[in-house]
């Protein structure tokens, strides 16, 4: 357990596992949220509002049906809340928190208060959200039209298009640290306005 808490303090570890970790959390959020819509009748309400209706992309093998297109956006509010939610909690747990002992911060972040750093990650993560959410979306549409359940289709498909981007984003992470000797990537966010005169911390 030591090992492994030790490896777990490097950020380019613990973003992986807080990522996946709150991503696994918001997709039982949301595939918990949907039954109980679907068992009260609620999603019912809702997806009756566009039943009938189909829409078509030029290209694709199948067409959206409105019903489950709801269900898709559905899906991707309730996943897109809880995921920031508990993501901010874990990345404050796994980098911030005030504890005994830790490793120095990883010179390409050094540089940045915890809204920051956090919000450095999040910020990563919404331009790979396209591929996170068109894998995962796609799939759970592509499911859900051949036959399978609501709360499979969603799983499967959440789980692929977490591995998709987690690889991306652990490639995007190792370029910063390797450029980390070269410039900060507190420069794609500005100077701390934390600090009085904006300095930057020393990164050794």
């Amino acid at each position: 357990m030591g090992r492994l808490s030790d490896w777990y303090d490097y950020r380019i570890v613990n973003v992986n596992v807080n990522v996946v970790a709150a991503g696994i959390a918001a997709l039982g959020v949301t595939v918990g949220a949907l039954h109980l819509m679907d068992r009260s009748g609620a999603l019912e309400t809702v997806t009756s509002l566009v039943r009938g209706h189909e829409f078509s992309i030029p290209g694709l093998p199948f067409r959206f049906i409105g019903e489950k297109l709801v269900i898709g956006g559905l899906t991707f509010a309730i996943d897109l809340v809880a995921d920031v939610l508990v993501y901010y909690a874990l990345h404050w747990a796994a980098n911030h928190m005030p504890r005994r002992r830790q490793v120095p911060p990883t010179r390409a972040y050094a540089d940045l208060t915890f809204m920051r750093d956090a919000t450095l990650v999040q910020f990563e993560r919404a331009l790979l959200s396209p591929v996170m959410y068109i894998a995962a979306l796609g799939l759970q549409q592509r499911l859900l039209h051949v036959g399978w359940g609501l709360e499979a289709s969603t799983a499967i498909g959440f789980g692929v298009g977490i591995t998709i981007t987690r690889v991306l984003h652990t490639m995007w992470m190792l370029r910063a640290e390797r450029a980390a000797g070269v410039s900060s990537a507190a420069d794609i966010v500005g100077p701390d306005r934390s600090r009085p005169d904006g300095a930057k911390a020393d990164r050794g």
